[in-house]
């Protein structure tokens, strides 16, 4: 495996799936001009700014998501028409085709993560109606990556391994299973609520949670690259 050949893969999917298209540029456009919107009519109306941060917060959680459904993009469209039809398009080994497409996951992380600090910058040079400042915005942008990055890693394994209707179906039951956990640690017995205090207050430390988010970023991105390879190199094609 040669770098040369995850780059042609990573490039290959770009082009495949349109990421830097006329179409996919303006749709990332469209929120910071709805940022410049939200200022414009914030500002003379003295709106509260919990307006520009539930915008942000909103275009925070649409960037994690679609930085994840872009990563799967290739392995949907594979699918749905076939692997053969894939075959003798690229001249890359499997191996590089593995990583060429968690290569492209951060590219589409790094889109994405782009527009939500730009659109945080447009709210700062109308006077941080958002109340964030460079430091918030960066970090808010840092965490949609490492979301995307974590998130992304996960499903494009199981890409390697399920059909993506099969994932979705399984998505929706991780969500499921995601909230009744949050409601089952709402109802912890006093005895217990101790700990989530301290790892609430060991997160309050931003360095801490920096610290956190890179080594799950790592083993995510890491382990499900190992597993996907091992899968993709047992799959008959």
């Amino acid at each position: 495996m040669s770098w040369k050949s995850v780059v042609k893969q990573c490039r290959f999917d770009c082009v495949g799936t349109g990421l830097f298209s006329v179409a996919n540029m303006v749709f990332l456009l469209v929120f910071p001009v709805l940022s410049i919107v939200v200022s414009l009519v914030t500002i003379p109306t003295h709106v509260d700014e919990h307006v520009a941060s539930g915008l942000m917060g909103g275009l925070g959680g649409l960037a994690s998501a679609m930085a994840c459904m872009s990563a799967l993009g290739p392995a949907s469209s594979e699918e749905s028409a076939g692997h053969s039809a894939m075959r003798g398009l690229i001249p890359v080994s499997r191996t590089a085709q593995v990583v060429g497409r968690y290569l492209f996951l951060l590219v589409v992380g790094l889109l994405w993560a782009l527009d939500v600090v730009i659109c945080g910058g447009v709210f700062i040079v109308f006077g941080d109606i958002a109340d964030m400042g460079w430091t918030g915005t960066l970090a808010a942008g840092a965490f949609i990556f490492a979301l995307a990055v974590i998130l992304g890693s996960v499903l494009l394994a199981c890409a390697y391994r399920f059909t993506f209707r099969k994932m979705m179906v399984a998505s929706g039951v991780v969500l499921v299973g995601l909230y009744a956990v949050i409601a089952l640690l709402s109802r912890l017995p006093v005895d217990w609520q101790w700990l989530l205090l301290n790892i609430t207050d060991f997160l309050t430390i931003w360095w801490h949670t920096a610290l956190v988010l890179a080594v799950l970023c790592l083993l995510a991105y890491f382990g499900s690259m190992l597993i996907a390879i091992r899968i993709y190199r047992a799959k008959e094609l």
